[in-house]
């Protein structure tokens, strides 16, 4: 019989039941809302109560599929690897399938002697080649286990650590061993061949194995690279060029350098723009494949050209595929080039790449000790155990890595974020040891205002239009708009174009000791050139980066102390020393830092056998020194001095004698400076009573 109106009840459906049991109580609770006539069997057993079971096991699998879905589409949420990797891909962060280890190792070569034996130095002029980048060098454990040298090892170049090597029966020194550290990493080169027939956009080539852990480079036939980039669309990738292939020392530096000491630039960095570009992927199974681009070289084009036909920028004319009239082709007669890169074609392809990593990889320390090929007068160790070596990334390391990736944006936009990017440039194209930025207007700026005169008439002229229902007044002012705008943007820009990012630099020389990295005077230095290149990769549009050499403010400290009675005086003298020395240790001391005598003197007051401090202070004119100071240009820059080795002046005085204050506490400098210790040995001088 049918049903009447007053059979069917209003039933609210609880949409956040999703679990089997509840939605088998769903069920049931709407069956007998809603056909209380037509069944009423709800045993356990019955087949009514199967379909009813059968329908929430599908609507419990179907919840939790659903559920699971959109947990993997979210990366803090997300459990499944694959998809994690995905999320951090669209976040730019690349994983890698397995990490390789890292390690300093120390290369040391014995060099004979030159010049008379009142001044014997290391006889350079017998180097005839520098140690190639990726020289092998193999674990005495487990010779399987291959390090590669990432950079040029050359002696000819200041930055070794000298010392004596074995002397005759006279005390004359015969050699000397020449000490450098270079990064290396826990990898074996390879390579494999690919042939490319027809072209085939987004090409796909994928290397075998699962322990790939860097692409060095692809060449094609005819010589051709193909560079790496983060995105196909990246077009300006870095070029690295070796400093020189001659045995002259001095081609790495500034000839003019004349009242500092050198330092090293062996390589110089250029960014350049190119169409031969590929992408790297990690697979399912962890492989590791190569992704080229979608263009294909042009008819009657040359193959060396980084231009490529109309079709990749995407404009579509029907019967026109191919050629399009200069006005409106985006890659004819100018600088545009595609995007996207080209794929290759007709040719092979040599790709040249490292396998190795995972954990077996951290090497203990002495454990690497011998050339897979001998270089004569040679040795190396590791004087550190290798780190980083991992069998891969988990999934919560991946998700943390890209969050923390995202958060760079790679790009800068903050004073610290020019000050992070500047310390990341590769040490092989200039060392950097500190950095300061400042962000200022420039000079030229004529004022800091906008003028907004025209935009107040213009809305006086609208309320007014407005309010008399002026129609033709309203065209007349919106007409103006355009031209309005135009003016604010101008001065918008103007204000923006004049912003200037400062950096002030300094570079260690070969002691160690903070230098300016370049000769003040000379502002196309290869380091600032280098380091101006990179950071163009980075930089707002708006920022103009002007590179600065930084000061440095040398110091001595000059101390009283009293010791304990029976205690040796000469002993506690020598602890105080290196109790101060390793206070001003030059890696602590940062651009614009104020110092705290205070801070000294509680440090010197815990050094065994002192019993109290009288003095201690900071000075750059010793009180029984007489002519010796500690500075070579006065405040302004002015050479006042005889001695190069330290250099700018500042008034310690005036933080002890009460001209500004009397707590010890050393203000920075107005101009962004660095104090330094330079010469503890020297300039610590003190008495013990």
């Amino acid at each position: 019989m049918p049903y009447s109106d007053k059979d069917y009840k209003v039933s609210n459906v609880n949409y956040l039941n999703k679990d089997f049991n509840s939605l088998k109580s769903t069920l049931i609770e709407y069956a007998k809302t809603y056909f209380p006539n037509s069944y009423r069997d709800f045993n356990e057993t019955s087949p009514g109560m199967m379909l009813i079971e059968m329908g929430a096991y599908v609507g419990d699998v179907l919840s939790f599929y659903i559920d699971q879905q959109y947990k993997e589409m979210l990366l803090p949420l997300a459990e499944e690897k694959r998809n994690v990797i995905n999320l951090a891909n669209a976040f730019g962060y690349k994983v890698k399938p397995i990490l390789p280890a890292y390690v300093d190792l120390s290369i040391s070569q014995v060099l004979g002697t030159t010049g008379d034996i009142n001044n014997l130095q290391p006889n350079y002029a017998s180097i005839t080649t520098p140690i190639a980048e990726r020289t092998q060098v193999q674990s005495s454990a487990d010779s399987t286990l291959i390090f590669e040298t990432l950079d040029v090892v050359d002696f000819r170049v200041s930055g070794s650590t000298i010392e004596v090597n074995s002397t005759d029966d006279n005390g004359v020194v015969s050699d000397y061993k020449l000490t450098k550290k270079v990064r290396a990493i826990s990898a074996e080169t390879k390579t494999k061949t690919f042939t490319i027939g027809t072209p085939e956009k987004f090409l796909k080539l994928t290397l075998d194995e699962t322990n790939v852990v860097d692409i060095i480079s692809v060449t094609d036939t005819i010589g051709n690279e193909y560079f790496e980039v983060d995105y196909l669309v990246q077009d300006n990738v870095p070029i690295e060029t070796y400093y020189t292939s001659s045995g002259d020392r001095t081609t790495a530096y500034d000839v003019n350098e004349t009242t500092t000491a050198n330092v090293a630039v062996p390589y110089t960095l250029s960014f350049e723009r190119t169409s031969k570009k590929f992408i790297t992927e990690v697979n399912d199974d962890d492989t590791t494949s190569l992704v080229f681009g979608n263009g294909i070289l042009r008819n009657g084009q040359l193959e060396q050209s980084n231009l490529l036909q109309t079709e990749q920028v995407g404009l579509t004319i029907p019967g026109e595929t191919q050629n399009f009239a200069a006005a409106i082709d985006p890659l004819v007669n100018n600088d545009n080039r595609s995007t996207l890169g080209e794929t290759p074609a007709n040719t092979t392809l040599t790709v040249t790449y490292r396998v190795g990593g995972g954990t077996s990889a951290n090497a203990a320390v002495g454990d690497l000790t011998t050339f897979v090929t001998s270089i004569a007068n040679t040795t190396v160790t590791n004087e550190t155990p290798a780190y980083g070596g991992s069998d891969g990334q988990s999934v919560d390391e991946i998700r943390e890595a890209a969050k923390a990736y995202f958060a760079t944006q790679n790009r800068c936009v903050t004073q610290e974020d020019y000050e992070a990017r500047t310390l990341a440039m590769p040490a092989k194209f200039g060392g950097i040891a500190k950095v300061f930025c400042g962000r200022e207007v420039s000079d030229d700026v004529s004022g800091d205002s906008f003028d907004l005169t025209s935009l107040d008439n213009a809305i006086s002229s609208l309320n007014t239009a407005f309010n008399e229902n002026n129609d033709d007044a309203l065209g007349a002012i919106i007409s103006q708009l355009p031209d309005l705008s135009t003016n604010l943007q101008s001065q918008v820009s103007q204000q923006l174009i004049n912003t200037t990012i400062k950096l002030h630099i300094l570079s260690y020389d070969e002691n160690g000791k903070l230098v300016p990295a370049t000769n003040p005077t000379n502002a196309t230095h290869p380091l600032k050139t280098n380091l101006k290149n990179y950071l163009n990769q980075f930089r707002l549009l708006t920022d103009e980066v002007n590179i600065i050499d930084g000061k440095v403010i040398n110091f001595g400290v000059e101390f009283e102390v009293v010791a304990h009675r029976g205690m040796n005086k000469a002993d506690v003298k020598l602890r105080v020393i290196d109790k101060i020395k390793n206070y001003f240790t030059t890696d602590k001391m940062q651009f614009r830092q104020p110092l705290y005598t205070n801070d000294v003197i509680y440090e010197v007051m815990g050094v065994e056998g002192v019993r109290s401090v009288n003095d201690l202070k900071l000075v750059q004119e010793f009180s029984d020194a007489g002519d010796d100071v500690l500075y070579y240009f006065d405040k302004d820059g002015v050479i006042a001095g005889t001695d190069s080795r330290y250099n700018y002046q500042y008034i310690f005085n005036q933080f002890y004698n009460g001209v500004i204050s009397s707590d010890g506490v050393i203000l920075p400098s107005v101009e962004p400076s660095v104090f330094e210790l330079k010469f503890p040995n020297k300039d610590i001088r003190g008495k013990v009573l």
